[in-house]
């Protein structure tokens, strides 16, 4: 079988880092913290930044927090038995979205640190929910393990089975295959 994993919020500690980093930082602006714990866009609206100070923090920090996230506990292991069980592995990431100096690299070095086994790497743009479906698509993948409602929907749409990582900032009522943990994953 082909398995297609994101990596923030799917294998990575994303939103958990820099929501953090967002309440450290709030509290040297104006220790208000957390505005709005539904804010429907992750980081924007939670806080009562502007747009620009808000834009700023994120765009002037993602790159070293994305280099400093941790794995979400069981990934590696996990991940390394579906390989043994004999899947293969495809890593699609929206990492090439501009945000960062050089994604690839950046993304090949953080799975090697954090012993990530994968058969294939793919970077896609994080702003075109129809990114990974292409490449689902276009390889086979058979099943898609993803944070993103919205691509998520996207996946299911085209035939793609799709397991929804939960997070605090994708809560809906649609009837998504829902998983919370790897072991969840694996046994799924």
């Amino acid at each position: 079988m082909k398995i297609g994993i994101d990596i923030d919020n799917v294998i990575s500690n994303f939103n958990d880092t820099i929501v953090e980093a967002y309440l450290q930082h709030d509290k040297q602006l104006r220790n208000t913290g957390i505005i709005n714990d539904k804010a429907k866009v992750f980081r924007r609206g939670m806080f009562d930044w502007s747009e620009e100070e808000e834009k700023d923090f994120y765009y002037s920090n993602i790159e070293k927090w994305a280099n400093d996230f941790k794995p979400i506990k069981d990934a590696e292991y996990y991940i390394k038995k579906l390989k043994q069980d004999g899947n293969e592995i495809y890593i699609i990431t929206g990492r090439d979205n501009g945000e960062y100096s050089n994604p690839y690299n950046m993304t090949v070095n953080w799975l090697k640190e954090n012993n990530i086994y994968y058969d294939k790497l793919f970077l896609v743009d994080a702003y075109d929910s129809h990114s990974k479906t292409k490449i689902c698509l276009k390889y086979n993948i058979d099943i898609m393990i993803e944070d993103s409602i919205e691509t998520c929907i996207n996946l299911i749409n085209e035939g793609i089975e799709t397991y929804t990582m939960n997070t605090r900032f994708n809560q809906n009522d649609l009837p998504l295959n829902r998983v919370s943990t790897w072991k969840e994953i694996y046994y799924k």
